[in-house]
């Protein structure tokens, strides 16, 4: 998953025609191709610097969107939320028109790979292990960070709240 400040999907000195030049010449010595081929042989010129996570969904290969968001060195601002992660990847990798199944790349898809065949699904004899949000629908789900939300675990309301900032103190640092 990409996170916010990184370079990726950034334009800028980075699509300057010489370093291009210099990274293809590198590419070739190092026989070795890009995943990402870069914003002018792809429908998506915004997205560049982001893989190819449509192409490669279309292509048959699951595709999962996760984060080490967790308040280190490289993203200090990180709380483990998969439900930033979803709306972070919606608004980089442009999963939300049409939203589809792009929700199951957070939900599903990465249980599967994870070899969990009974976590992300919603069904009968199943754990009751999910969370409920205020939102109507997709927009109103992506457009608030959801902070209201009731997590539901076994079927139950999960009474824990998340713990002041100042019991964190220790643990940060």
């Amino acid at each position: 998953m990409l996170r916010p400040g990184h370079a990726a999907g950034v334009r800028g000195a980075g699509d300057h025609p010489a370093l291009r030049r210099s990274r293809a010449r590198r590419r070739r010595a190092a026989d070795v191709q890009p995943l990402s081929p870069g914003p002018r042989r792809r429908p998506h010129a915004a997205l560049a610097g982001v893989t190819l996570v449509h192409e490669m969904r279309a292509a048959g290969i699951p595709v999962s969107v996760a984060s080490d968001n967790a308040r280190d060195p490289f993203f200090a601002y990180g709380d483990l939320d998969m439900v930033e992660v979803y709306r972070e990847a919606t608004r980089i990798l442009h999963l939300d028109h049409p939203v589809a199944d792009w929700p199951r790349a957070a939900t599903v898809t990465p249980a599967g790979v994870m070899r969990l065949p009974e976590a992300g699904w919603l069904c009968p004899g199943a754990p009751a292990d999910l969370v409920l949000f205020r939102a109507r629908g997709w927009s109103e789900f992506l457009a608030r960070p959801q902070a209201d939300r009731i997590v539901l675990r076994g079927g139950r309301v999960l009474a824990a709240e998340p713990p002041d900032w100042r019991e964190l103190d220790a643990l940060l640092g």
